[in-house]
């Protein structure tokens, strides 16, 4: 069959706008897709900054908490050098003289008492003036908590603490140098880690004695004039332990044999 020359043209030319058609239908097809999928995770970068250790509040001196029948519970900050004008510090308890005046002095006749004391210092050590930070806490019926977070250098304290019912749980800090006089007819546990930094001075009867730190060449008795913790409960357990550790295992190997 002969095709006719004009026939043959007409077919070329369809056969070539159609391949020209086919870029410019998959270029539209391009055009009309959705964009790629990308992560929309963004990395966040943190820069860590030292920032000057802050009290939780501001401190005070000379703080006395009585209550009858209430449970006592906060956060006091004590600094032993901000003075007070004597015209707005408490009455002295009886019997005690101006010298003898509580830091802070907390007291409840029927609760519990769990305080976390913040003592201020200064930023570098300075010759001993002879006065004590004093801090005294106690509970005729309830249990007692007491936590000492220091701040800078500070002086020796002593801290006493009565509870004739409840347990007495202390948490000191790693700072402190000095003697230990727990009484209690229950159990006394001191942790492990206190433990290996103290020696064992004496128990009479109901009475323990310890002394933390480095002891030959210090006087005690009378004349101690630097850390001291005196806790007597006369139904009560007692636990001593740093404040930075976890809270005391069940059974620990220094406490198997030092405590009962």
């Amino acid at each position: 069959m002969i095709i006719p020359e004009k026939q043959l043209q007409d077919e070329s030319a369809e056969v070539e706008e159609a391949g020209r058609d086919q870029p410019e239908a998959a270029n539209n097809a391009m055009d009309d897709a959705p964009p790629p999928a990308y992560s929309t995770h963004v990395q966040h970068t943190s820069s860590s900054s030292s920032t000057e250790f802050q009290p939780p509040s501001k401190p005070t001196n000379f703080l006395s908490l009585v209550l009858k029948d209430k449970p006592i519970r906060g956060c006091y900050v004590i600094n032993p050098q901000m003075e007070i004008p004597p015209s707005l510090l408490p009455q002295l308890n009886t019997g005690e003289t101006d010298q003898e005046r509580k830091n802070l002095y907390l007291r409840t006749k029927d609760g519990s008492i769990d305080a976390d004391i913040w003592l201020i210092g200064q930023e570098e050590a300075t010759p001993r003036s002879g006065r004590r930070t004093t801090l005294s806490l106690s509970s005729a019926d309830g249990s007692i908590t007491a936590k000492i977070n220091t701040v800078k250098v500070v002086a020796p304290f002593l801290l006493d603490i009565y509870s004739r019912d409840g347990r007495v749980t202390v948490l000191l800090p790693r700072s402190f140098h000095g003697s230990l006089l727990l009484k209690t007819r229950q159990s006394t546990k001191l942790s492990d880690d206190l433990l290996k930094q103290s020696t064992m001075l004496s128990t009479v009867e109901h009475t323990r004695r310890y002394f933390v730190g480095d002891v030959s060449h210090r006087l005690l008795g009378n004349d101690w004039d630097g850390d001291e913790l005196k806790v007597v409960s006369r139904d009560g357990r007692i636990i001593i332990r740093y404040k930075d550790e976890a809270e005391l295992p069940k059974i620990g190997f220094f406490s198997r044999i030092f405590s009962s």
